[in-house]
């Protein structure tokens, strides 16, 4: 049974309206997208964050454990498949003293190659089918962020996360959860975060269509058709609210340990791998 959140009202909540969906409107053209038919790195689209988020700079973190590389130990493309691994062991000129135990990476297509295919706007449909670690001591996740300005102010869209740490997904660890955060919606605001959860068969042992949908006034994300999140427009929404009007890049990422990743076994460290067959998005024509 899948725990559904809406915020906000107004926007595609009139009668003329169409109801938004996870199965993608036959006006939609396929725009941009990735089925990792190459071998080595992944493609020119996309770039990464590298470093401790423990010290700032181009990444923050919840005292994650991990250190993000572009090495092909971390994130290679082989045999059809993005795969993203979390490896034991930190370089020799990472920081010391923050209890660093592993590399893994994150990606992302914040890049102008991207965004030119999108028209520079984020509305559209979007489709990651992606196999994810369900282990204590990772933190898998499928996201998006706004292309400019600071976070949480520039929105952030949580297609999947899977958190390791947390007792409930390690009791059912057939989870999945999706939020976004803004100014108003965020961890540590009086509003708090917008968040739903929802229970997917075979979510750590099979390949799922993990999914959204974004318009000018609804972000709607779900597994396989079926939805889990929906946050709407509210009609006199700024842009503390709705950040959501900007161009958005993916990231995809495995975090090791922390608040949500939680204590880490190192031998668990080869079972969390992320692994993604294609990333598509498809806009209106």
């Amino acid at each position: 049974m899948a725990t559904m959140v809406a915020c906000g009202g107004g926007g595609d909540s009139s009668p003329t309206a169409p109801a938004l969906t996870l199965s993608k409107p036959d006006s939609y053209v396929l725009k941009w997208s990735d089925e990792f038919d190459t071998v080595g790195a992944p493609g020119s689209a996309w770039t990464y964050d590298l470093g401790s988020p423990l010290l700032g700079g181009t990444v923050w973190g919840n005292s994650e454990k991990q250190y993000y590389t572009s090495d092909a130990a971390n994130v290679s493309v082989s045999n059809g498949m993005l795969t993203i691994q979390p490896v034991q062991g930190v370089p020799s000129g990472a920081p010391t003293g923050y209890g660093l135990l592993a590399t893994s990476s994150r990606i992302k297509t914040d890049t102008s190659e991207y965004y030119n295919a999108l028209n520079a706007t984020p509305y559209g449909f979007y489709e990651i089918r992606a196999k994810v670690p369900c282990v204590a001591g990772a933190w898998p996740a499928i996201w998006m962020m706004g292309r400019n300005g600071d976070w949480p102010a520039r929105g952030e869209v949580d297609i999947m996360e899977w958190f390791g740490g947390v007792q409930e997904f390690r009791n059912q660890p057939n989870q999945v959860q999706s939020a976004v955060h803004t100014t108003y919606n965020h961890w540590g605001t009086v509003a708090g975060l917008l968040y739903a959860k929802r229970n997917v068969a075979n979510m750590c042992s099979e390949f799922h269509r993990f999914q959204l949908h974004w318009t000018a006034n609804e972000i709607l994300i779900g597994v396989d058709e079926v939805p889990t999140f929906s946050y709407k427009k509210a009609s006199n929404a700024g842009t503390d609210k709705w950040p959501f009007d900007q161009p958005a890049h993916i990231l995809l990422n495995v975090a090791v340990g922390g608040n949500l990743g939680g204590p880490v076994n190192l031998s668990d460290l080869p079972a969390m791998a992320l692994q993604v067959d294609y990333v598509k998005v498809w806009q209106n024509r």
